[in-house]
């Protein structure tokens, strides 16, 4: 069979083989002759030590030095390494008394067994082939043995067509194939290691401790060259070679460990030709010198580079680790700067989209004031419902943002759960009123231990979500003592939940049967396990479907266990006129547009500009003297909206009551209002909730102009 059978034979096509890379033909002449040069030299070596009974070379390492040579340099090298096997083995055989025939089949059998061992490795292993894998050594030691298996059968062959021998077939394909394997094993990693050198150099230090590692070696065979064969002898090989060949195998490439093995494999092989050395005992047949020299190189050759190999995939999954590691911890700092970039852009778009909503709101207000009834006023009142539902969808996608950032962190401090019942009484008392339901506050002066902002939310988007999903009846928000927890509750009457659905109403955008035509976004409860979470209070719920819902935060009772004086039971909505004047500073053309009528409407003296110069302009020349100052805090300029009332303070010479409007939600900007004592609004705010806080400034009026004090730093006007 030839070399194109062979390949064939092994599934890869000659069509397949012209679209490998070939290589140059000067290069291809200079291969041949060295594969020719280095066959013949081994081959009449090994051929020099003809077993006399079945003809049989004792050794064959002329097969591991083509085979080496075409997997180290790839399927291109084929062709001259096949040409260059058949006419060193022709001429060897020849020189050796053998007729011409014989020596053609000898030289398709040898250039046969090359190639088989190259072709499984290179199509189950790939190409280039190194041996820094378990699964690389055993798929060479399994090549080996095949092609070493079946040439032996063409071998036994051409010596019963064309040789006499006295030895039985089996024994001669027996010789055969373990002076065949033991060649083959004993050289070809010495190729593939160097070809690996050559492919990737290592470094300095690497190169320099594996020369100090094999002159070692070398130093240990020369010695045992020399030693006579005695008992111990033996112990000192195995107690000097064994820590060397770990040595390597565990600090070094696997290209190292396959030249130490080399140069042991060749001590082996020489003691034993030259009688000479531990291996060369000369009371020994030379049957059994070759068969302990033969077990002693597979022995040698398959340890080490098993060894190696588990090393060296160990080396590889270290840096695979530390690889993945690092690409993690990038991806991680990606993650981070996304998430960062995320919440910047949402804390923007926030402002952006509050401000349209804002201005929408106010001019929602001013139409349901001119109409009272009719169509138009239903028409005036679903786009307040729309106007309602889109803010509670933008609070909400910013709130799960802020909790999926990590950025909301709770402040916790003890206060009378009135402080936060209060507040949210008078937010829904409006939209219980318009659904015809009754809102009962059984307000306690207990005093919990939590953070109020964030348990004002939970309950915000409880009651929310009750009035969303009650159609008649009431709703109750009270508290009770349980051990020492406060259960705060939220009940109502409203079509209740099913079965089925109470696992799931906790998740994010998870909406009822009907919530979709409720409204919402089946973010708030959501949002409520979260924060619940977040503060370890425990948050449960019962149902019953066309019954209503009951919900529940329990939370720490404060540490003291003092109770805070009890507010009345019940708070009416607020009512009533405001009767001072007002000068706003909004820089945004159509929100100012919008408040100046929705002021207007409700009959308050405004005065509404673009900028702090222009209201220092009236304020100094013109002697304008409002009662309230209201002002946007993103402003257009240098100065924000604290800094502008500092301003106008100084120019009134009066700590005139103040209420900052403003969309932008972030923690530290709520904070920097808070530390100047100012009421805020965050947009977008109904023109009920704003007329609210303007009289909630008018105490605060009375104190500053009666009070005898002045702004810092100023003389109290007369």
């Amino acid at each position: 069979m030839g070399p194109d059978e062979w390949w064939k034979a092994l599934g890869i096509t000659a069509k397949q083989m012209v679209a490998r890379r070939p290589l140059a033909s000067g290069a291809d002449v200079l291969l041949t002759f060295a594969v020719a040069l280095a066959y013949f030299l081994t081959a009449r070596l090994s051929l020099a030590l003809l077993d006399p009974a079945d003809g049989v070379a004792l050794f064959w390492p002329a097969g591991g030095v083509a085979s080496g040579i075409l997997i180290a340099l790839g399927p291109a090298a084929q062709l001259p390494v096949v040409l260059g096997v058949v006419a060193a083995t022709i001429a060897a055989n020849l020189l050796g008394d053998r007729n011409i025939w014989s020596s053609l089949f000898f030289a398709v059998t040898n250039s046969g067994e090359v190639v088989i061992i190259a072709g499984l490795i290179h199509r189950f292993c790939g190409s280039p082939f190194e041996l820094n894998e378990l699964r690389s050594v055993l798929a060479l030691f399994a090549a080996t043995g095949i092609a070493a298996s079946l040439s032996g059968l063409g071998g036994t062959a051409v010596f019963a067509l064309f040789h006499g021998s006295a030895a039985s077939p089996a024994v001669i394909w027996l010789h055969w194939v373990s002076s065949a394997a033991t060649g083959t094993i004993a050289v070809t990693p010495l190729a593939i290691g160097l070809a690996s050198l050559a492919r990737a150099p290592p470094p300095r230090g690497e190169v320099a401790e594996g020369v100090l590692a094999l002159g070692v070696v070398s130093l240990i065979c020369a010695l045992l060259a020399f030693l006579r064969n005695e008992p111990w002898t033996a112990v000192l090989a195995v107690s000097a070679l064994c820590p060397l060949l770990l040595w390597i195998a565990a600090r070094l490439r696997s290209a190292f460990t396959a030249i130490a093995t080399f140069l042991c494999s060749t001590t082996v092989v020489w003691t034993t030709i030259f009688t000479i050395g531990i291996f060369g005992d000369a009371r020994l047949s030379i049957e059994d010198r070759v068969l302990t020299a033969q077990a002693t190189i597979l022995a040698i050759t398959l340890g080490a580079l098993v060894l190696a190999a588990l090393f060296s995939e160990r080396r590889l999954h270290h840096h695979a680790i530390l690889e993945r590691e690092s690409r993690l911890q990038g991806a991680l700092e990606a993650a981070e700067l996304a998430d960062r970039a995320k919440s910047s852009f949402l804390a923007a778009a926030s402002h952006d989209m509050r401000q349209p909503l804002q201005t929408l709101k106010l001019l929602q207000a001013a139409l349901e004031s001119l109409h009272s009834s009719g169509e138009a006023h239903d028409l005036v009142a679903d786009i307040r419902k729309s106007l309602d539902t889109m803010t509670s969808i933008l609070s909400s996608l910013l709130d799960v943002n802020k909790l999926e950032s990590g950025k909301l962190r709770p402040s916790v401090s003890e206060f009378s759960l009135v402080e936060i019942f209060e507040p949210l009484a008078r937010d829904f008392a409006a939209s219980v009123q318009e659904r015809g339901l009754r809102l009962r506050v059984a307000r306690s002066g207990l005093i919990v231990r939590s953070d109020s902002r964030m348990l004002a939310e939970m309950i915000r988007n409880l009651l929310s979500n009750a009035v969303r999903y009650t159609d008649r009846g009431q709703i109750l928000l009270g508290c009770r003592r349980v051990g020492d927890k406060v259960r705060i509750e939220v009940w109502d009457s409203g079509i209740g939940i099913t079965e089925d659905q109470l696992p799931h109403i906790f998740d994010e955008y998870y909406q009822g049967t009907d919530g979709a035509e409720r409204g919402g976004f089946g973010l708030g409860l959501a949002i409520v396990r979260r924060l619940g979470e977040m503060l370890d209070h425990k948050v449960e719920v019962r149902s019953i479907a066309g019954r209503g819902t009951r919900f529940f935060i329990e939370v720490p009772r404060a540490r003291s266990g003092a109770n805070a004086p009890e507010a009345a039971s019940l708070v009416p909505p607020c009512s009533g006129a405001f009767l001072g004047s007002v000068l706003a500073i909004e820089d945004e053309a159509s929100l100012r547009s919008a408040l100046q009528r929705s002021l207007k409407a409700r009959g308050i003296d405004a005065t509404v500009i673009a900028t702090a110069s222009e209201a220092l302009t009236l304020i100094k020349e013109q002697g304008l003297r409002p009662d309230v100052l209201l002002c946007d805090y993103n402003l257009r300029g240098s100065s924000d909206g604290i800094e502008t009332i500092k301003s106008l303070r100084v120019a009134l010479g009066l700590n005139l009551p103040a209420v900052v409007m403003t969309g932008d939600i972030r923690s530290q900007t709520m904070k920097l209002i808070s530390a100047q004592g100012l009421t805020v609004l965050i947009k977008p705010f109904s023109a009920d909730e704003l007329l609210d806080a303007l009289r909630g400034q008018e105490k605060l009026l009375t104190t500053a102009r009666t009070s005898s004090h002045s702004v810092a730093g100023l003389p109290q006007r007369h």
